[in-house]
């Protein structure tokens, strides 16, 4: 009887080249030469509309709490102590904000505002540059919510505040739309527009500091 041997049969095994992986590896480096700077647009983006909402969400804690407690309460430019505390910049100039906070006013047995309080702090991000206009800046960087709901400022009770200000960065990964833009119109409307700053805000606040500088 013939006995044949069972030989298994060889799998075919396949690989990678040298020359298949250099190939792949030069396409993802081409694809990610492209991909990387739009990725970076896009986060640069979204900060400075995560930090625009997080301003109007402010201002409209301060409009709310000044007509629930029926005390002024209002948004200003802050600086911090060592201890992260929060105080209001009452200088009127246009430098860029260390961050803000939202102040309301106590109100005591006796029905009267007669102190503040904070309901909440916001320090800049790295990279964003604020600035307010100079309309905001000569009312002490402060936007001040009286119990009606409508804004007025401290000097000016009577009448109805504007407020323009600029949250922009200052990166250089924005070439265009590097600026959110929150305005405050009529002592009511408030709303966020894009806009574009070649200087981030900081022209206008050195040529300030420089003109403070010769006056003294």
């Amino acid at each position: 009887m013939d006995v044949q041997l069972m030989i298994p049969a060889r799998s075919a095994q396949h690989g990678f080249t040298l020359i298949e992986l250099m190939i792949v590896v030069a396409l993802l480096a081409i694809i990610s030469a492209f991909a990387l700077p739009a990725f970076q647009t896009f986060i640069a983006s979204n900060r400075l509309t995560s930090e625009a909402n997080e301003l109007l969400a402010g201002l409209n804690l301060a409009r709310s709490e000044a007509v629930r407690t029926q005390c002024s309460a209002r948004l200003c430019r802050a600086t911090f102590a060592s201890d992260g505390a929060a105080s209001c910049v009452n200088t009127n100039d246009r430098q860029p904000w260390e961050g803000w906070v939202v102040l309301v006013g106590i109100t005591t047995a006796t029905g009267a505002c007669d102190s503040e309080m904070r309901l909440r702090t916001q320090m800049a991000p790295s990279n964003l540059n604020i600035i307010s206009d100079a309309q905001l800046a000569a009312s002490g960087n402060s936007i001040v919510f009286r119990p009606d709901g409508l804004a007025r400022p401290l000097a000016a009770p009577t009448a109805l505040q504007n407020a323009q200000i600029d949250i922009c960065d200052s990166s250089g990964t924005l070439t265009s739309n590097n600026v959110r833009r929150v305005t405050l119109r009529s002592g009511t409307r408030t709303a966020v527009e894009r806009a574009s700053d070649t200087t981030c805000g900081t022209a206008a606040a050195a040529e300030e500091a420089e003109a403070t500088e010769e006056g003294a």
